[in-house]
Order: C-alpha cells, then structure tokens, then sequence
C-alpha cells in the first residue's frame, strides 16, 4: 500500500448513493478481473469469490489453546486481504492481520512505513494461550503495490506465507446445518456459517456485498473437540440498535461475550462487531446463535459457498 492510500470507511446505509463510476468499478459479478493476477503473484495464492479477491493465511505456526482445548488455526486464527475493485484499475483492499503481542509494535511501525491505514487492534477473545491480538487494516491503490505493502507487513511476524494445503472436511455437521442453513464451507474439523446483512454497504461511495470474502458479514464458526463436545466462536456484525438484544441472547444462552467493538473507523450508520466464545453441545450452541440473529437484520439462513 505504498500508492495513495485512503482511512476505510464503511458506510451501511439504506439508501446510499454511488456515482455510475463508482457502481461500474466495483460490481461484484464480472468475471475474472485482471487486477487479481499482480495480487496472486506476490503472495503465491488467492481465490476470486464472486468479483472479489482474498488472500488466507493461517497462523499455522501457533498452537493456541483455551482451558484443555488446542484449537486450529482456521478456528479464529487465520489472517486474511480481501481485495475489492475502486476505479479503473485500483483496488481496496481490508485485512485482519493475526499477530501474538510482541509483533503488535513491528506491525504498526511496518504499516505506517507502508502507507497503510490501521483501523483497529483489539483482542477477539479471551483467556486463549498465547495472548493473540487482531489488528485491522485497510488501503487503496495499484493491485501489486498494495499486495507487497501486505506482504511485507506479514514479514514482520512469523506467519507462513506459503499457501496453506486444503483440508476435506472429516465431520458431519447436519445437527448444525439444521438449525443455521447449510455451512458455507469446511475444512478438516471446522465448519464456518456465513450471514450477510441485508442493508446497501458502500466503501467510499462504491457499493459492496455483504459477503465473508471481506468479512462485511456475520461469520460463526464449529470446531469439533471431541466427546461430544464442539468449541464455537464467531464475529457478529451489528448496529448500534442490535447491541443490547444481542448481546444479551449471547449471553442467555450460554455463548461468553469476550468483545464488543469497531472493526472499520467512520462507517455511517455505525457498525459493530461482538465476538464470544463457547463449547457444549453443537445444536444446542447452534440454536443460541439462531436467538442471536433473531434480532439483526442479517439473513437467517447461511448457503454454501462451494467448500466443504
């Protein structure tokens, strides 16, 4: 993100306005763009979803553990570039950079150096061993510059870089499906649900999905334990109205809030997201989620997004 970057605002509103520019820019549906392969280049990897593009890249080298549980790195620990078109040839693009707490500072210092806008750095959840922090990012410009301002930030941590190998999912998780819709994907023990908000969003004045490609959508994840037991996290994305409601159905029904805050900075209305944590029973945890989004305006049902 060296080029000129720009502070991410993500505005959800109702009825937002986007220049005919701005719509033909960044419409979600036109194939496969051009932009992608400078992208794919750097890093070594990336998929299009939809006319967007993103970049995983789990902490595969942690073995992080809450309570007797060690939990896997796509459980909530997987960094992540999401890339969207702007303009002509640029792109957006917004990260969640996974760093353990002594690679916070290296982070921020690279990110400045790199022109890169930092939006947020906060815990997700707690108790887990070791401490790991989450820090929010985003920037604009040409797809190869931003790409390596990205990779040189995640130099200065030891996150792999190499493309991670794919996993088939190894567990049946109909009890969930049938409560939350069918998973959007899965991988080894981990299924993830995906729920879009049903507001317009916009980013810069440029229309944009809510999709979990950006995570400008509510993600729940399932871990398998083991005995009957599943671990659960996820990342709910609510307005200011939807807090205390679900907030409280979270907390009613056994899911452990371990935060609340802001992922993007000056977004209209305001946006937040809570995150918890919880192991028990998968359909039971499962049907405590379903209370949760019982109160957003977010859609109930997730859909498989071709994995797992």
């Amino acid at each position: 993100m060296r080029p000129r970057v720009v502070v991410a605002i993500l505005a959800l509103q109702l009825t937002g306005f986007a220049s005919a520019h701005a719509q033909e820019a960044s419409t979600p549906n036109a194939g496969r763009n051009p932009r992608w392969a400078p992208i794919r280049a750097v890093f070594g990897q990336g998929e299009q979803e939809g006319g967007y593009f993103r970049v995983n890249l789990p902490r595969s080298d942690l073995h992080v553990s809450i309570g007797r549980d060690t939990l896997s790195p796509r459980f909530e620990f997987t960094s992540y570039i999401g890339f969207a078109p702007a303009g002509l040839k640029s792109v957006i693009a917004m990260s969640e950079i996974i760093v353990l707490q002594s690679e916070v500072p290296l982070v921020l210092a690279e990110a400045h150096r790199q022109g890169i806008h930092i939006t947020a750095v906060h815990n997700h959840l707690l108790n887990e061993q070791p401490h790991i922090m989450y820090v929010h990012a985003t920037a604009e410009g040409a797809p190869a510059a931003i790409a390596s301002s990205f990779r040189a930030v995640f130099a200065k941590t030891a996150t792999p870089l190499a493309p991670a190998e794919e996993e088939k999912s190894i567990v049946d998780w109909s009890r969930v499906d049938a409560v939350l819709g069918t998973h959007a994907e899965a991988h080894g023990t981990i299924a993830e649900y995906v729920f879009p908000r049903r507001e317009h969003l916009t980013m810069h004045g440029m229309p944009l999905e809510s999709s979990g490609t950006l995570e400008t959508a509510s993600e729940v994840v399932f871990e398998q334990l083991g005995d009957g037991r599943v671990a659960n996290t996820g990342e709910l994305f609510i307005s200011p109205y939807e807090v205390e409601p679900v907030v409280r159905a979270l907390d009613e029904n056994g899911l452990h809030v371990t935060a609340l805050h802001n992922h993007m900075v000056e977004d209209q209305p305001r946006m937040y997201w809570v995150h918890w944590y919880a192991t028990g029973d998968a359909a039971t945890l499962a049907k405590g989620v379903a209370v949760a989004l019982s109160h957003m305006n977010s859609v109930q049902k997730s859909k498989s997004e071709g994995g797992g």
